[in-house]
C-alpha cells in the first residue's frame, strides 16, 4: 500500500537524485576491457545502470542517440529469483541442477523506496531517447499502475502510446483469485514524431468460413479462413519453455517473440536499441539476429556473463564496459605453435552453494574446465583491453588460433559468473 502523498514525495525524491548526479562533476568510471570481433558496436555493461546511464550522458554524448529503450525491471515481488546451472563433463557427465541467486526484488522501505528508483532512472532514459524514439516498461500487478502515473508525469500523458497485455499459460493459480496469467508493457514516445510500424496478425472469421465480402482479402490454412488486420494491443505468447532451444536458465528471461515485436514495432534496421535491467540478455540476441545496434547493462555478474555467451555464440561483435574488473580465478593454456590448449581452471569454490558442495568439489578437483562457460584467446593492447576475433563457447581443448605466441592473452567465465585470465603453465 501506498498513499498519493508518498507516490508524490517517490517522484520528487527519484527526479532530485537525478537531478543531483546529472550536476556532479565526476562521472562514474566505466572503461572497456574486452572487445570481440572487428570494429565493435554494440555493449555489454557491469554495474549500476543509473551509474552507466550519466557516464553515457557526460562522457558518451548519447543524449537523444537511443531509438527503443525496453525496460524489464524488478517488479516489486518480494521474491529472489534463481538461475539454473548444470555443469556437463565428458568424464562425470551431467551434475545435479544447481541454483544460484540472480537478483533479490526485496525493498526494505516498499513501494516508495522501488518507485524513487524507477523515477530517477525513467529521468536518465528519457533524455538518452531519441525524438522518434520509444520506451516500452514492462511489469506486472505489484506496480504497473503507479509506475504509469510517474511515466505521464516524465513523458506526458499525450506520448502515451499503448498498454500491451502479455498473456501467457506459465504460472501458478489460486483458489482465493482468477489465474494471473499476464504482464503489462506501458508504451511511451519521447514526442509525438515517435517511429511506428505497424505489425498484422491473423483475424479468423466466424465460423471459420469465408466471408467473401467485395474487395476483403481472406486467406486459409489449417484452422480455417482469416484476414490480416492490424495487430491488437492483447499478445498471447508463451514464456521461455524449460526444454526450449532459446533457454538461457536465468531467471524471469523473456521469450524472442516478443522481443522481436517490439523491436519490429518501432525501430528500422541499423537503429540503436537499450535495455538497461538486460538479465538474460534477449534483447541483444534479438537485436544482432534483426540487424539493430545494441547496448546491455545490469549489475549482476552471473547476468552479464551470460549475455556474453549468448552474444558469443550467435558471432556478435562487442565490447565489455565494467565499473570493476576484478579477476576471480585463473585458466592455465599451453601453447604448440599457433595451437592452444586449455588445462586447468582454478577459482575458491563460490559462497552460499553450501547444498552443492561435495559435489562441486568433484567436479572441480576432476575435471576443472567444466566450470568455465565461454572464454576467448586474443591480445592485451596498450590500454589494457583483452581484443579478440570472438567467444569460444562450450567448446574446450586444442584451439587453432593464427599468428600468436607467448604473449597471448586469455580471458574467460565461469558458470558462476567470475571473469577468469589465463596463465601459462
Amino acid at each position: 500500500m501506498i498513499t498519493l502523498t508518498e507516490l508524490t514525495k517517490a517522484y520528487e525524491d527519484g527526479k532530485a537524485l537525478y537531478e543531483a548526479m546529472l550536476e556532479d562533476h565526476e562521472a562514474a568510471a566505466f572503461r572497456t576491457t574486452e572487445e570481440y570481433g572487428s570494429d565493435p558496436v554494440n555493449t555489454v555493461s557491469l554495474g549500476d545502470n543509473l551509474d552507466h546511464m550519466m557516464y553515457l550522458l557526460k562522457e558518451k554524448d548519447m543524449a537523444g542517440k537511443i531509438q527503443l529503450i525496453y525496460v524489464d525491471p524488478p517488479f516489486f515481488s518480494s521474491g529472489k529469483y534463481q538461475a539454473s546451472i548444470r555443469l556437463e563433463s565428458e568424464i562425470l557427465g551431467k551434475s545435479s541442477l544447481m541454483k544460484l541467486e540472480a537478483y533479490d526484488d526485496n525493498w526494505s522501505k516498499g513501494m516508495p523506496q522501488y518507485l524513487t528508483m524507477l523515477t530517477a532512472r525513467l529521468f536518465a532514459m528519457k533524455e538518452l531517447l531519441a525524438d522518434t524514439g520509444c520506451i516500452w516498461m514492462h511489469l506486472d500487478w505489484h506496480g504497473v499502475y503507479y509506475v504509469k502515473v510517474i511515466m505521464d508525469q516524465i513523458f506526458g500523458e499525450a506520448n502515451f502510446i499503448n498498454e500491451i497485455i502479455w498473456t501467457y499459460k506459465s504460472g501458478g493459480s489460486s483458489k482465493k483469485s482468477f489465474a494471473k496469467k499476464h504482464d503489462t508493457l506501458l508504451v511511451y514516445g519521447k514526442s509525438r514524431k515517435y517511429k511506428f510500424n505497424p505489425l498484422t496478425e491473423k483475424s479468423y472469421n466466424r465460423g471459420l468460413k469465408p466471408y467473401r465480402f467485395k474487395g476483403v482479402e481472406e486467406f486459409c490454412d489449417d484452422v480455417g479462413w482469416y484476414t490480416m488486420v492490424n495487430m491488437k494491443d492483447v499478445w498471447s505468447i508463451d514464456m521461455v519453455g524449460r526444454t526450449s532451444a532459446e533457454r538461457t536458465g536465468y531467471a524471469t528471461q523473456k521469450p524472442e517473440k516478443l522481443m522481436e515485436r517490439i523491436i519490429a514495432s518501432c525501430t528500422d534496421e541499423g537503429d540503436l536499441c537499450a535495455d538497461f535491467f538486460a538479465g538474460s540478455g534477449t534483447l541483444g540476441a534479438v537485436c544482432e539476429k534483426m540487424g539493430r545496434r545494441w547496448m546491455m547493462c545490469d549489475e549482476g555478474e552471473l547476468s552479464v556473463s551470460g549475455q556474453i555467451h549468448r552474444l558469443g555464440k550467435l558471432g556478435s561483435s562487442f565490447k565489455v564496459e565494467r565499473a570493476t574488473c576484478d579477476s576471480e580465478g585463473s585458466l592455465g593454456y599451453s601453447m604448440s605453435g599457433g595451437l592452444i590448449n586449455l588445462i586447468s581452471y582454478k577459482a575458491a569454490m563460490p559462497v552460499g552453494l553450501g547444498d552443492y558442495e561435495d559435489e562441486l568439489r568433484r567436479y572441480m578437483n576432476e575435471d576443472s574446465l567444466c566450470m568455465v562457460k565461454c572464454w576467448s584467446a586474443g591480445r592485451l593492447d596498450e590500454d589494457g583491453v583483452h581484443r579478440a576475433d570472438g567467444v569460444f563457447c562450450d567448446s574446450w581443448g586444442i584451439n587453432e588460433v593464427d599468428g600468436f605466441s607467448e604473449d597471448i592473452s586469455i580471458i574467460g567465465y565461469d558458470v558462476f559468473g567470475r571473469r577468469v585470465s589465463g596463465m601459462p603453465e
